[in-house]
C-alpha cells in the first residue's frame, strides 16, 4: 500500500531513528527477512506508511505557502510516516538519542488527509532517473523535493 489516511499529527522520519533496539527491528522485520517492509504494528503503530526510500536528503514543503516544513533523510533506505502520539508512546525519547533536526525529520501537526509516496521520473542533463517523493493531500498539502527544486 502506498497511500494511507491520517487524522492527527504525523512524523516523517527514517524508522532507524526511532526504533529502540535491534530486537525491536528484528521483531518488525520478521528476523531480518522483511527488512524493506517492516511491520510497525508489532511495535504498536496502527496506521502508518513504511517504504523504501533510497534517495538523497529532501525537504518537505507546504504546497500553499511554499515554506519548508522540515526535511527527510535516511540511513536505512527506509522512510516511515507515523502518528506522533504513537511514536511518543513507543519511544518517548525518540528525539534525544539521534541527530534529529529539521534536516532529517518532519512533523506536521493536526494533519487530516492522505499521505502517499510515488516514484517519479526526473531528467537531469539528458539522463532520466527516478526519485521517490512523499505527497500529503488534505488540510495541509505538502510534498517532498530537493531544495534546489525550489529555485
Amino acid at each position: 500500500m502506498n497511500k494511507i489516511s491520517f487524522k492527527g499529527s504525523i512524523v516523517i522520519v527514517d524508522p532507524c531513528y526511532f526504533i529502540k533496539s535491534e530486537e525491536d527491528f528484528e521483531l518488525c522485520s520478521n528476523n531480518g527477512e522483511n527488512v524493506s517492509d517492516p511491520d510497525l504494528s508489532k511495535l504498536g503503530f496502527t496506521d502508518y506508511l513504511c517504504f523504501e526510500f533510497p534517495d538523497d536528503p529532501q525537504i518537505v514543503v507546504d504546497q500553499s505557502s511554499k515554506k519548508i516544513i522540515g526535511g527527510i533523510c535516511q540511513d536505512s533506505c527506509l522512510m516511515a510516516v507515523v502518528y506522533k502520539s504513537e511514536l511518543q508512546k513507543y519511544n518517548p525519547d525518540y528525539d534525544e538519542g539521534f541527530d534529529l533536526s529539521a534536516n532529517n525529520i518532519t512533523i506536521i501537526e493536526n494533519f487530516i488527509g492522505d499521505v502517499e509516496y510515488k516514484t517519479v521520473p526526473v531528467t537531469i542533463d539528458g539522463y532520466t532517473e527516478h526519485d521517490t517523493v512523499i505527497i500529503g493531500t488534505g488540510n495541509i498539502n505538502f510534498r517532498s523535493c530537493y531544495e534546489e527544486d525550489l529555485s
